[in-house]
């Protein structure tokens, strides 16, 4: 284990994150689709698909601008895109988005390419699931920071499992694990209080606009 290569890594996925974070910020605001996604609850197929899109860029980002080591493995921040997706839209988005990143992974090759696209999907499941059992809510940053902390841990037990050899495989665990769970945790939790705080501002508008409604409609009953 370098320590030194190690915080390296851990800059550089965190340098990236900055970058996803204020896209997604412009994108979550302005974009429609997730509103009616997140707060209406309109799991429409246009709605799911510009979701998955979305949130399937966002993956394939977090590939393309991580760190390709020796090895060949990736140190990345890819699967913050589908399991942020599932925690906001439910297993269909997540699962769209994880496979977009997914597959774009498993077609950038390397030893690692299988158990990373695996787990890659996985925390859209993931995310879904969590979302469900939520009852279609939001599980908020705190929460949604830690299960990002499991998934990953839980990617680098796949890799563990599913790349050959073993050894190699460990060793990049050693030098990646730290890093890519701290990132991806970071990630999740600014993307999650970001999103947390347009939720509560669109509720917050659409509570107003029905009192709006009410009290126009009780005006008109008077006329």
């Amino acid at each position: 284990m370098n320590p030194e290569k190690i915080i390296d890594i851990l800059f550089v996925l965190i340098n990236e994150v900055s970058v996803m974070v204020t896209v997604i910020a412009v994108v979550v605001s302005s974009v429609n689709h997730f509103k009616e996604v997140v707060i209406d609850k309109r799991f429409t197929y246009k709605n799911q698909i510009v979701m998955i899109l979305i949130f399937g860029s966002f993956s394939i980002f977090g590939n393309y601008s991580g760190i390709k080591l020796p090895s060949g493995a990736i140190a990345n921040i890819r699967d913050i895109g589908p399991l942020v997706a599932g925690l906001v839209g439910g297993p269909v988005i997540g699962l769209g988005a994880g496979m977009i990143g997914g597959v774009n992974r498993f077609y950038g090759g390397g030893f690692t390419a299988l158990p990373c696209s695996v787990a890659t999907i996985s925390a859209g499941i993931i995310g879904g699931l969590i979302y469900q059992y939520n009852k279609k809510e939001f599980i908020g940053a705190y929460k949604a920071t830690i299960i990002a902390a499991i998934v990953e841990f839980y990617h680098m037990g796949i890799t563990l499992i599913l790349a050959k050899p073993f050894n190699e495989a460990l060793e990049v665990v050693k030098l990646v694990i730290i890093p890519m769970t701290l990132a991806n945790a970071l990630g999740v939790a600014i993307f999650s209080i970001i999103i947390a705080g347009i939720i509560k501002d669109k509720k917050k508008i659409k509570e107003l606009e029905d009192d709006m409604n009410i009290v126009t409609s009780k005006e008109e009953d008077k006329i």
